[in-house]
């Protein structure tokens, strides 16, 4: 009878490390894929938001003063100034009236560039765009349409389409 040298407690424990390894590379393969999906989406939701918001501030902004302001300048004024990073405005980017006139500012470092553009009267756009990655390249857009009627002296508006132009 021939003895094998491989102890079965030795065989234990090589299949038991061996199982804790792929599961560990399964594991940290799924925690990174899900981590980069999450901070992806945070991005994408800070462009979404503040177009709603902007848009709600340039609504306000036209109930008060019974028309829509003025296009604004973008906020930053560069691309590059969110290109890849984040960009910490001040209260001196939101001075254009679309912004300040119902007190629209950004407290917090942004990724995307800002503008409200009046394409008429009774209607006008808040844009948003990033680019994540640094290259130049605008990599997300979004649109939140404004339109408005005039009632009497006053000029209510509500949301119109809101477009999503990522790639």
């Amino acid at each position: 009878m021939v003895r094998s040298k491989v102890s079965g407690k030795k065989v234990v424990i090589l299949g038991g490390t061996l199982s804790i390894v792929v599961l560990f590379g399964i594991t940290f393969a799924f925690r990174t894929l899900g981590w980069t999906r999450f901070v992806a989406n945070a991005e994408l939701q800070e462009g979404k938001s503040n177009v709603v918001y902007i848009s709600r501030a340039v609504a306000a902004c036209a109930l008060k003063t019974g028309a829509l302001p003025p296009s604004s300048k973008k906020v930053p004024a560069d691309l590059a100034q969110v290109g890849g990073k984040t960009y910490a405005s001040t209260a001196a980017d939101w001075s254009d009236e679309a912004f300040a006139c119902d007190g629209f500012r950004m407290r917090d470092p942004q990724r995307f560039q800002y503008e409200w553009d009046k394409t008429s009267d009774t209607e006008g756009v808040v844009i948003a765009h990033a680019d994540f990655n640094g290259d130049g390249v605008v990599e997300a857009t979004f649109e939140q349409e404004l339109k408005c009627e005039k009632r009497g002296d006053k000029l209510r508006c509500g949301p119109g389409a809101f477009k999503d132009r990522n790639r």
